[in-house]
Formats: C-alpha cells, sequence, structure tokens
C-alpha cells in the first residue's frame, strides 16, 4: 500500500512540474517551484517549527516587495521573483484571478497547521520549553482578532461597503495578532529569542549593504535628480529596530565585546539608513533610542551624556536657527528635521497633514463605533488625486493610528490597539524585574521595537507590512514569556513562599561579589522566580 502512495505523490510532483513548466514558458524559477515548495514542506515537518519561523522572517526581512517598488523601480535584485511569489498576492504574480493569497499566506498556514497536529499528537520535535511561559498576550492578540472581526462586520452592516477594500482593511490587521501566536508556540526557549535577534540584525545588515550599493551605482529615474529611497519605506523600522537591539546588547555585554559589536554594526546601519533616504528612518530611530536609555539604570556614561547635551544645547539650537531658511548643504540635517514637522516645507508633509484633518473629522462624527471597514474616510479638504497610483488611499490612509480610530472608533481601536499597549507594558516590567543578562538585552529590545512601530504606524503605512508583523509579533510573544518568567507577570506557579524569599535574601546578601545584585534586590527581585537559580550560579 505504502508504494501506490509514493507513486502517487511522486506523479502528482511530476505533473505539477510539467504544468509550471508550460504555464511559465520554460521560465527556471516558476519550474523549480514545485521542487521547492516540496523541499520546505519536508523541512516543515522534520524540523523544529522555530527554525521554519526564523527562516521565513528573513526572508521576509530581505526579499524585495515588488509593492514598494524598490529602488524607485529602477533595479531588480536576482532574487526579485522570488519575492514577488512570496511576498504579493499570486493573482498578481502569476496572472491568475483566483490566486487571491501570497506564498507567504501558504507558509504562516502550514505552519499553523503543524503546530497543531503536532499538539494534538504530542510530537517532541520543538523539544522542550522554559515551563507555562506564554503569559497574557495571547489573550488580547485573540481580542485583536475579534474586534478585527466586528470592523468587518459592522462595517458590511451599515450597507454601502466595499467589500474588497474592506478585505485589503482586514488584512492589514489579522497578519500581526495570528504570527504573534504562531511566535508563542515556536519561540519557546532563551536560545530561540537569541537566534529570533541574530536573523534580525544580519538581515538589517544585508539590506543595508544593498541600500548603500544601490545608492552608489542605480541611476534616478528620467527627470529625477536623485534616487529618492534605495530599498523601501518598511526598511526603516528593520534600521531602527536593529541598531536598537544592537545598542541593548552593547550595554549589557562585557567592555570587550561591545567595542567589537559596536564598532562593527551599529555605523553599517546607519550608513545604511543614510543611503535609503527616508526622513522617518531618523524619527523612529530616536524613538528608540531614548527607549532603551530612558529605561537602562543610571550610570557615568548616561550622566556624562546628559551633561554634554546641555552643554552642546546652546550650540543646537543656534545651528537649528541658522539653518532653518538656509539651503545650504550645510544644513541638511535640519532641512530634514523642517521636512518633517513644517508642512510648508515639504508637499508631502502637508498632504499627511490634511489627510490627518480628514481622519479627524471622520472620526468626529463616528467617535464610539467608527465607520466600519468598508468605508473610507471623509473628504472634508479634498486631496490631491492619487488614486492612480494608490486606489485605497481612503482606506488604508498614511496615518495608521489615526486611520484605525476613524474605523474602529473608540471600540474597535481599544481591541485592536490594546496588544500594543499590554506588550509594552510587559517588556518594560520585565526588564525591571529581568536578573540574567539576555533576559534584560531581549526585553528592552522588545520595548524599542514597539515604540519604533508606533512612529512607523503614525508617520506611514506601518500597519500590516510583512517588516512590522515579523517584527512586532515575536517581540509581544517574547514580552509576555519574559514577564512570567522573571516574575514581573507572577502566576499561581510561579509565586514564591514566604519562607523561601527570606532565605532567598539570605543567600543574595551573604554575597559580597554581587554587589548588583543586593541593590536590586532592595527593589524587589527576590519576588522573581529564577532569583535561586541566579544565585546558585
Amino acid at each position: 500500500m505504502r508504494w501506490l502512495v509514493r507513486l502517487a505523490l511522486v506523479a502528482l510532483f511530476t505533473g505539477l512540474t510539467v504544468a509550471c513548466v508550460i504555464a511559465g514558458n520554460g521560465d527556471l524559477l516558476i519550474a523549480l517551484a514545485p521542487a521547492a515548495v516540496l523541499a520546505s514542506l519536508v523541512a516543515m515537518w522534520m524540523l523544529p517549527l522555530r527554525w521554519a519561523l526564523l527562516a521565513t522572517t528573513f526572508l521576509a526581512l530581505t526579499l524585495e516587495n515588488p509593492s514598494d517598488m524598490p529602488a524607485c523601480g529602477q533595479w531588480k535584485s536576482p532574487l526579485y521573483e522570488v519575492g514577488a511569489v512570496l511576498l504579493v498576492h499570486l493573482n498578481v504574480t502569476l496572472g491568475h484571478k483566483a490566486l487571491a493569497f501570497s506564498g507567504l499566506d501558504l507558509i504562516l498556514t502550514s505552519m499553523f497547521l503543524v503546530a497543531a497536529l503536532r499538539s494534538v499528537t504530542g510530537s517532541r520535535i520543538d523539544g522542550p520549553s522554559d515551563g507555562n511561559t506564554r503569559g497574557p498576550i495571547g489573550a488580547f492578540a485573540a481580542l485583536s482578532l475579534a474586534g478585527i472581526a466586528w470592523m468587518w462586520l459592522y462595517g458590511l452592516a451599515r450597507g454601502d461597503s466595499q467589500v474588497a477594500s474592506s478585505l485589503w482593511q482586514v488584512q492589514r490587521v489579522a497578519y500581526l495578532p495570528a504570527v504573534l501566536l504562531l511566535s508563542q508556540l515556536a519561540f519557546r526557549r532563551r536560545c530561540d529569542v537569541a537566534a529570533l535577534g541574530k536573523v534580525v540584525v544580519a538581515a538589517a545588515c544585508v539590506k543595508a549593504l544593498l541600500a548603500i550599493y544601490i545608492r552608489v551605482t542605480v541611476p534616478p529615474p528620467p527627470g529625477e535628480p536623485i534616487l529618492l529611497y534605495a530599498t523601501s519605506h518598511a526598511d526603516s523600522m528593520l534600521f531602527g529596530v536593529a541598531f536598537c537591539a544592537v545598542l541593548a546588547v552593547v550595554i549589557h555585554r562585557p567592555p570587550g565585546q561591545r567595542m567589537t559589536l559596536g564598532a562593527t554594526v551599529l555605523p553599517l546601519l546607519f550608513a545604511g539608513m543614510i543611503a535609503n533616504g527616508r526622513r522617518l528612518a531618523w524619527v523612529e530611530l530616536a524613538a528608540g533610542v531614548v527607549a532603551v536609555v530612558a529605561l537602562t539604570p543610571r550610570s557615568p556614561a548616561k550622566r556624562t551624556a546628559a551633561r554634554a547635551a546641555i552643554a552642546a544645547s546652546p550650540l543646537l539650537l543656534a545651528y537649528l536657527a541658522a539653518g532653518w531658511s538656509s539651503a545650504s548643504a550645510l544644513f541638511a540635517p535640519v532641512h530634514t528635521m523642517r521636512s518633517v514637522v513644517d508642512s510648508k516645507a515639504d508637499p508631502s508633509t502637508l498632504w499627511r497633514d490634511l489627510e490627518n484633518y480628514d481622519l479627524f473629522f471622520t472620526l468626529r462624527h463616528h467617535p464610539l463605533l467608527g465607520t466600519g471597514y468598508g468605508h473610507g474616510y471623509v473628504e472634508v479638504v479634498w486631496l490631491p488625486d492619487i488614486s492612480g497610483s494608490y486606489a485605497l488611499y481612503r482606506f488604508l490612509p498614511h496615518n495608521s493610528i489615526l486611520g484605525l480610530w476613524a474605523f474602529g472608533g473608540l471600540i474597535g481601536f481599544t481591541a485592536l490597539w490594546t496588544v500594543l499597549v499590554v506588550g509594552l507594558f510587559l517588556a518594560a516590567r520585565a526588564y525591571r524585574y529581568a536578573v540574567v543578562r539576555d533576559d534584560r538585552t531581549a526585553a528592552l529590545t522588545a520595548v524599542s521595537v514597539v515604540v519604533v512601530y508606533l512612529v512607523y504606524c503614525y508617520g506611514d503605512l506601518g500597519l500590516g507590512t510583512w517588516t512590522s508583523v515579523f517584527l512586532v509579533a515575536p517581540a509581544l510573544a517574547i514580552a509576555s514569556k519574559l514577564a512570567v518568567r522573571t516574575g514581573a507577570w507572577p502566576t499561581s506557579k510561579a509565586r514564591i513562599h514566604e519562607h523561601d524569599e527570606q532565605k532567598i535574601n539570605g543567600i543574595a546578601y551573604a554575597h559580597p561579589k554581587h554587589r548588583l545584585l543586593q541593590t536590586a534586590n532592595r527593589v524587589g527581585l527576590a519576588r522573581r522566580p529564577q532569583w535561586n537559580e541566579h544565585v546558585q550560579h
């Protein structure tokens, strides 16, 4: 019987390969698609789920998305078609109307099925976890999915809903809670978190090198003086998150390792942001760095930096005032800053300000329930027509936060946004409670991810991009696990009896070498489940 099954699979694989060769007119990538899909399914079935999610994350962060028009449409990498198949709906890539999903949709669905089968069969492929430490974030992810369903059904019930546009709106917000739940199943141990951090930083370095290469070699479009951007807007978030992650590692690593890591990776990411040429990247970076620095304990280095900033502030203000209206290249940073905050200096900023007013007007007339999905915001101030290049501009506005308010009102926005608020709270609290260096680094990075994401969503189309989904969802899952593991979110199993707590206090104070830990213990570290284990080591 088994040989019949194998023969049928071989016949099916051969038939699919022949069909792809015919449909693709001999295109090598399309012809190899069945083999790639089969290899992916076998690997997903045999390997731990975390490896599949790590590989998918790296591809989603590094491959080109044709919808972003990388390099202003002037350059394509050899893997451009792979990115099109993975990141764009297949009805656009392959031309078949029924294929209204992307290759990444198939991969994520397969991972959910594998996870469900392993849970039912009790498979041990994924290995042991660090205990039942998923935390409360899963409930808020479910609340987010329920809020999405409510906004869609409410929009349909109001009538005159554009169903196709509403599905695009649902897609923008549904991936984040879904991938969050998948990340909870995949990233089970502390080493998985470290592997994810390496994948994100490696992807950022790859995109930084690519941005530099494009900026140096690719000419601008006809009629344009310069190449407006090198890779994509979403890479601004990737650069900012990776920069903050490396900064968090540098802060918590021994001095010798700090110099090596900081001197190699941080300058590369900084150069990548310059080459990419997106203004919002600097706002995201500033917000992330401020969050990282604000949460870290006081130190001589922080005091020195604060004093230097105060001392230099008069010079900085004078530089800002002199360059605000100057056209000199010497004041290029001031020009960038002004273009972000002053609508009179940049047409794009003016367009966003007018769009924000329309969104606020829509929200004011639907404060509690919003308009529901399928209804665009009201253009009380008519904007320049961009429907030719962006037909969904009234349904997917640049300011994603105000857009959620307008479409969901108080109820819908709260249902969708609570998961981010809770994740940020858990990450910040876990950082305060963490004792192990890797936990502190991971918690601080998770805080920066959410902060950078909030800036991205407010400043541009940050909601639902593949980059934001595969950065924010794992960060929220990790923050929730860390909160339970460190005792920042206590559970009945994690609580320590008062007698054991007094014992741990005595052990901690008996070791004079652990002066930092003794200081931390005075603010409540003894209540944490891992304290006893840490002191023993």
